[in-house]
């Protein structure tokens, strides 16, 4: 099977297939009993990625854990090291904003180069065919 036919039976199972292809897609599952056993194959494993159902909390789990945290008292942070976070924080906005506002950092003497804008689909399916097609030598 091709790269392309996996992708759309992907996109098929997970519902990000046009109208049109998934009819296309699934009358040609009808035709080749080949097919409708891979979309088959990939179902089972999509559904077999659930989770389990969750466990209850055990009772009293929530007085325990207060318990144990009432229990290690931590020493309050010395002066300096409060000084050195609120410092850092100050530095680390003011770093933001610059970067934010729009000024582009380049090293001196190198060219600012502009890019286009790459369409994104945002299809799981679509990056990983993307990916596996960079590999390919």
């Amino acid at each position: 099977m091709n790269p392309r036919t996996e992708l759309d039976l992907m996109r098929l199972l997970h519902g990000e297939l046009p109208e049109e292809r998934a009819r296309e897609l699934r009358a040609r599952m009808e035709r080749d009993p080949a097919l409708a056993e891979e979309y088959r194959r990939l179902q089972e494993s999509w559904e077999g990625l659930a989770l389990p159902p969750t466990s209850p909390v055990p009772p009293g789990f929530a007085q325990r854990v207060a318990a144990l945290a009432r229990s290690e008292r931590v020493a309050p942070m010395p002066g300096w090291a409060r000084a050195a976070a609120a410092l850092a924080l100050i530095l680390g906005t003011a770093l933001g904003v610059g970067v934010g506002s729009g000024v582009e950092w380049t090293p001196a003497g190198d060219p600012v180069q502009e890019e286009e804008p790459s369409a994104v689909d945002g299809s799981l399916a679509e990056d990983y065919l993307t990916a596996l097609e960079d590999l390919e030598p």
